[in-house]
């Protein structure tokens, strides 16, 4: 692993639109809400988080009503989801060290995996698709597979896994002693409807070979607070705690702190944003359909767009073919994600979430590079 992550945030010329990037950027907080630094002395954390703060995220994590409200003690605070994911994948991958995941996936996912000494499998999957084919999760499975990762809504193409299919999924691995690594840190997004479904909705209790891994980033616009979790079974979260011990020492208190006053009233916040993210996605779409030959689901969840571009290529140039995100912005001023990334070669991915003049500067650039033969 020595490549630049290539959703990472990075500088780009003045005249470039960026559609590139992974957070949240609608402007929703006023100036004077961020918590003041505090000058008092600071001392370290429990590895595993506050307890008072864990029981918040213990009773926001709880959408359905049906649901059992988790213990504070089955929950990991975290610098940020990612870091709940590498502390929980270090501690369920033992001798079987395979890790499945559908296409299209986060392009993070292969990484994270090979750094905890894990080896990525990816399954075929299809784009805005989200009933889960069994048998080619089966296809994948072998003896050396110890668990799998279920990101819904999922980055980069926002699609949703229903109901019966995340059922059927926890069951098929149970079955087979794997652990569920459910990703959900896109869930949280308010773009209106119902929220995708939890494994924590399906089941009223988290089956003991299952994980949440959740946080702020995305559906409270806080994506550089770097605050995350994983509600995890005893088992699990004990090995879990003791990898962060080790990898982080403590979230760091005023991210903590930050993290409780969101977390005590996180309705407002999370609606505002929902509603300027579901405006741009309508202004995107109309965009995108007026590109005839690009087929673009329009995403359930999340905060990304993920057109096929495929149809298109043909009738552009070689540059174009070859390294179409490249060509993007070297020529048109505008930064787009390959899908090549997320295993998707001929699709891109571009956000929605983002100031909605800029957004529809970038979409213009985009439509008309893609009208250009």
């Amino acid at each position: 692993m020595t490549a630049l992550s290539p959703t990472a945030a990075g500088a780009h010329g003045q005249d470039v639109v960026v559609l590139s990037t992974g957070d949240v950027r609608v402007p929703v907080h006023p100036a004077d809400s961020a918590v003041r630094v505090r000058r008092a002395d600071q001392h370290y954390r429990a590895p595993a988080g506050d307890p008072d703060l864990r029981s918040l995220i213990a009773r926001y994590a709880t959408s359905s009503k049906d649901a059992v409200v988790p213990s504070a003690d089955q929950i990991l605070v975290a610098p940020g989801a990612r870091q709940a994911l590498v502390a929980v994948l270090r501690a369920v991958l033992g001798e079987r060290r395979e890790v499945l995941f559908a296409t299209p996936y986060w392009a993070s996912y292969p990484h994270l995996v090979e750094l905890v000494g894990g080896v990525p499998v990816p399954v075929p999957g299809r784009v805005g698709e989200g009933t889960l084919d069994l048998d080619a999760w089966e296809a994948r499975r072998t003896p050396d597979t110890g668990a799998v990762i279920v990101n819904s809504p999922r980055n980069p193409d926002g699609a949703v896994i229903d109901r019966d299919s995340l059922r059927a999924l926890v069951e098929w691995a149970g079955r087979h002693g794997l652990v569920v690594i459910c990703d959900e840190v896109y869930r949280g997004v308010a773009l209106g409807g119902r929220p995708a479904p939890s494994v924590r909705d399906v089941f009223p209790e988290l089956p003991e070979h299952c994980v949440v891994v959740d946080g702020l980033s995305k559906s409270h616009a806080l994506a550089g607070l770097r605050f995350g979790w994983a509600i995890a079974p005893a088992g699990i979260r004990a090995r879990a705690v003791a990898v962060a011990s080790h990898l982080i020492g403590n979230t760091s208190g005023l991210v903590q702190d930050a993290a409780a006053v969101v977390l005590a009233d996180p309705e407002p916040e999370r609606q505002r944003i929902g509603a300027e993210l579901t405006s741009n996605l309508d202004m995107a779409m109309k965009v995108l359909d007026t590109v005839e030959g690009l087929v673009c689901p329009r995403p359930q969840g999340g905060i990304f767009l993920f057109p096929d571009i495929r149809p298109l290529l043909s009738g552009l140039e070689q540059e174009a073919r070859r390294a179409p995100a490249v060509w993007l912005k070297d020529r048109h001023r505008v930064a787009v994600v390959d899908g090549a990334a997320f295993g998707a070669p001929g699709h891109l991915r571009l956000s929605f979430a983002l100031p909605a003049e800029q957004l529809a500067t970038g979409l213009e650039r985009l439509r008309q590079a893609l009208t250009t033969v």
